[in-house]
């Protein structure tokens, strides 16, 4: 006996209906799962790159800071013809030693220039300009990125674009304490765009990932501008605002998925606070979903005619076995998963390592030291920190390029990590510099650690165009109780490394030796 035609057509559009719901929501539910899985991952990427430019903003606004406290304290009241020229002498050498210095100057108490790089201002009254009063009333003044003003027609004869400043100035007081004058300095602003440059070797992945700096007025300093006065005024998504990364509408409409940073006061700095976006529009980041949900939805569509084959089938046997189907989605399912969690384990790399040396950066560093100081307190054991510095390492970049530079930073990630046990940490935690976490060493034993990895690296020799040279560093060694947070335990670490450096580079400071200690104590 025949099925009649219009049981086929009822089964055909129940089995067909049937496979086209089920299709569509395994296809919503495993594409909004892959959506929130990559939002997560490329943030966490974006949030680690913001993270590391806002530091060496940091950074090289302290080393400025440090530069001119330093020669501070080297600075006399210029009494004589003779003080007068080693004062001019002083000023043109340290004006060298930093491709963007744009101006220095020594005033007097009253904002009268006195000497100056190249003999700019002299004889000119700055007692009007923020960063004369700023250093005249505190220990020290940082301003945020503003025009040239009285350099402008100097500096800038050709009237290009306009040139920004950083501006950074420290008293300068006689031996009873009292402050007859000032020295200021003018960086140039271009001097992060080579940041910049270095910043997106960490968004190879992401080509159209694009990194803006604002300052702490909303002022767009570095990346496109989004309003005719430069101005950047959003409304924090709740993701953001949460955890530093996430979906974010920007005020053109377009939507971006971000990671944000702000630069942080340190224990001797305070700077201005600037604001790091990296964000990467939001259709290039979801491109693979869109892909894999195409793809769903053709297998779908295959799913439910295989669907309705059966149900126009069945209608005169409906046992016919349809396990090729099952097989077949199966297949393809599990095919889209491993391609899926392939894309997860590349972007969980590239937000935990160094693309360049391999080893933990600034953000895995902070998780698993953290994890460390839990079983080391459970124990009972010590923990010391490491902050390491490579001496003079921009020389290496300027004399022998970037790729010799990146042979050293990878030959000191390898001696670290042959010297260090696998319970112990090494990471890259800057530009050239790297932190170890010591588990169960007391800092004499970590010293002792740093000082074997310091001749290992003196010891290694490297050549490029035709020449033979070495590389030195500089450390800082500090204990970490378990009372303290490990950003400051750092910060303590760093502190003692440049302590190193003021001694002359080449040498490990642990906290139980240093000047800083001592001066606390008197």
């Amino acid at each position: 006996m025949l099925v009649p035609v219009n049981l086929k057509l009822r089964w055909f559009a129940i089995y067909a209906g049937f496979g086209l719901l089920l299709s569509l929501i395994i296809t919503a539910v495993f594409t909004q799962v892959a959506t929130r899985q990559i939002e997560e991952q490329v943030g966490t990427s974006l949030a680690h790159v913001a993270e590391q430019m806002a530091h060496q903003l940091e950074e090289g606004m302290f080393e400025r800071l440090r530069d001119l406290q330093t020669a501070a304290k080297l600075i006399e009241v210029p009494e004589t013809g003779a003080q007068q020229e080693r004062l001019e002498q002083l000023i043109q050498a340290l004006y060298s030693s930093y491709e963007n210095y744009a101006w220095l100057g020594i005033t007097s108490a009253d904002g009268e220039v006195l000497i100056s790089s190249n003999n700019v201002l002299e004889g000119a009254d700055v007692s009007a300009r923020p960063w004369f009063q700023g250093a005249m009333q505190n220990p020290y003044f940082i301003g945020d990125v503003h025009g040239a003003l009285l350099l402008e027609s100097i500096l800038n004869p050709d009237g290009a674009e306009p040139l920004r400043f950083v501006d950074v100035a420290v008293p300068l007081k006689r031996p009873d304490g009292s402050i007859w004058g000032v020295l200021g300095s003018h960086l140039n602003w271009a001097w992060v765009q080579e940041l910049e440059r270095v910043a997106k070797r960490g968004l190879f992945d992401l080509p159209e990932a694009e990194i803006i700096i604002v300052s702490s007025e909303g002022q767009v300093l570095l990346g496109p501008k989004v309003n005719d006065d430069g101005r950047l005024q959003l409304r924090l998504s709740e993701a953001v605002a949460r955890q530093g990364h996430g979906l974010q509408q920007w005020p053109d409409g377009a939507e971006y998925v971000v990671g944000l940073a702000v630069t942080r006061e340190r224990q001797a700095y305070k700077g201005p606070e600037w604001q790091v976006w990296v964000r990467e529009p939001a259709t290039e980041a979801f491109k693979p979903v869109r892909e894999l949900r195409w793809q769903a939805v053709w297998i779908g569509l295959a799913v439910a005619l295989c669907f309705a084959g059966i149900g126009w089938l069945s209608a005169g046997r409906i046992a016919r076995p349809y396990a090729d189907i099952s097989s077949k989605l199966e297949h393809e399912v599990a095919s889209r998963t491993e391609e899926l969690r392939r894309t997860n384990e590349k972007l969980e790399r590239l937000a935990t390592t160094d693309s360049l040396t391999g080893l933990l950066n600034r953000r895995a560093l902070i998780k698993q030291a953290k994890q460390l100081r839990k079983r080391a307190d459970r124990h009972g054991q010590n923990i010391a920190v490491v902050m390491i510095d490579l001496d003079n390492f921009k020389k290496v970049n300027d004399s022998y390029g970037h790729s010799v530079g990146d042979k050293v930073l990878k030959k000191l990630a390898k001696l670290a990590g042959k010297l260090v046990r696998e319970v112990d940490i090494v990471a890259r935690s800057g530009g050239e510099e790297f932190t170890l976490v010591l588990d169960g060493s007391d800092e004499k034993n970590a010293k002792a650690v740093t000082q074997r990895l310091a001749k290992q690296l003196r010891e290694a020799e490297f050549s490029a165009d035709g020449e033979t040279f070495t590389v030195t560093l500089s450390a800082g060694v500090a204990s970490w109780s378990s009372d303290q947070e490990f950003e400051i335990v750092m910060d303590k670490a760093d502190e003692l490394l440049y302590e190193a450096k003021e001694k002359g580079r080449d040498c490990v400071v642990a906290a139980f030796e240093s000047e800083l200690n001592t001066e606390e104590a008197d």
